[in-house]
């Protein structure tokens, strides 16, 4: 099952101001999050990657559970 991540999440992982990850969507720097949810954005793994990319900062958690260490 794949994991979803609110923005609120993706600025905890990142350490990026949410309204600079909107930003960057809304003037097509960055895709369209991948779904929504009750016309929120849900990113993917994989789009929380691409934003890191985007602000060239380094993901400071696991993004799966389990990834880590002594993981499930």
């Amino acid at each position: 099952m794949e994991q979803f991540f609110a923005l609120g999440d993706v600025v905890r992982l990142l350490r990026v101001q949410g309204y600079q990850i909107s930003y960057a969507i809304s003037t097509g720097a960055l895709p369209e999050a991948t779904c929504r949810i009750a016309n929120k954005r849900c990113f993917t793994a994989e789009d929380v990657q691409r934003i890191a990319q985007h602000f060239g900062v380094e993901i400071t958690a696991p993004l799966v559970e389990g990834d880590a260490e002594g993981g499930r």
